[in-house]
């Protein structure tokens, strides 16, 4: 078994200070006796450096803190298993941090991940805070934001206006003139604020109704909001913030025995995998998640290149018409 040395002990064991032991294991100078003295002190003892301990002090260490509001999002896991692979290719190690949606803990973890000294920082953002805004302006580092606008740094976002104008345009052509919106807290700039008023847009020109009713992104939640929503009204067409709101909203239609899409249209935002396979499959829109998490790799290098790169990069998307939205007779 490898005894596991501390770098008082291998000083103490070299003769020498723990500085330059410090110096050796980060590439410093270090005199070549010097050198042969620690190295036989290791090779005795089988020692092997913790190379995240010893990376994280280094100048120049090529780890890269990705900060994510949770793991078990379609969305979040498919960013973040694209942007590991990436940053590995290029060179870099991810050190991902979970908050579980605590503001106050991301922004904790931003601190924290500024002390260990790694090179810079990618935060996938579901708002954007004063906090927030501080931490980048003091920051030594490149911060990037995915998924929301941080106007003291660089962001990668969906193209979130055009997503929700043709999702409006779409619901407009398909003659429904009875709508209810499914949003999420306007916290969320991009998804509370943009795609809604985006999708609105292109509808309320026309003086059709809509009510807009706000939920989170759960599943749970949306299904409970449109459960009892429907005791009391009917509308033609539910469009959710996300298709993960829609997968409620479906359950709930479902519960109380209302046929999709005969009796109600839905529509959402996502284009997972499982929207196509559910039945009717949703109408949806789907981001390329998977460019997303590649870009933000080949950004954050860029910026540690000193290279230029866009202070905004939208991501593109494509309208999947499926089966769950019925056209009405005009």
């Amino acid at each position: 078994m490898k005894k596991k040395l501390t770098i008082k002990e291998i000083a103490e064991l070299s003769g020498v200070g723990k500085s330059t032991i410090s110096r050796f294991f980060n590439d410093g100078y270090v005199s070549e006796s010097v050198r042969e003295k620690i190295e036989k002190v290791i090779n005795e003892n089988n020692y092997e450096p913790n190379v995240f301990a010893r990376g994280i002090k280094a100048k120049n260490n090529r780890f890269i803190g990705v900060i994510v509001p949770c793991l078990d999002s379609t969305i979040t896991s498919t960013i973040l298993m694209n942007l590991d692979n990436r940053l590995r290719e290029l060179g870099y190690i991810p050190l991902i941090i979970n908050t579980n949606h605590n503001v106050s803990l991301e922004i904790a973890n931003l601190e924290n991940l500024s002390r260990l000294n790694v090179e810079g920082i990618i935060l996938i953002a579901t708002e954007v805070t004063k906090k927030h805004k501080d931490f980048v302006k003091k920051s030594k580092i490149p911060v990037l934001f995915i998924g929301q606008i941080c106007e003291e740094t660089y962001c990668i976002v969906n193209d979130e206006e055009k997503a929700g104008q043709v999702i409006g345009e779409y619901i407009l052509n398909s003659n429904h003139k009875d709508i209810l919106y499914v949003s999420v807290d306007e916290n969320d700039t991009l998804v509370g604020i943009v795609r809604k008023k985006a999708v609105l847009d292109k509808i309320l020109i026309n003086n059709i109704k809509v009510d807009v009713e706000i939920s989170d992104f759960s599943m749970d939640s949306t299904e409970k909001l449109i459960y009892n929503y429907m005791k009391k009204r009917k509308p033609t067409c539910i469009i959710c913030a996300t298709d993960n709101m829609a997968f409620g909203a479906i359950k709930a239609l479902n519960k109380l025995e209302i046929k999709i899409p005969e009796e109600v249209s839905i529509v959402g935002f996502g284009g997972y995998k499982i929207s196509d396979l559910i039945s009717p499959s949703l109408t949806t829109i789907k981001f390329y998640n998977s460019l997303t998490g590649e870009l933000a790799a080949e950004s954050i290098v860029k910026l540690l290149n000193k290279e230029n790169i866009p202070k905004i990069q939208k991501i593109e998307f494509e309208f999947l018409e499926r089966k769950s939205v019925k056209k009405l007779n005009s």
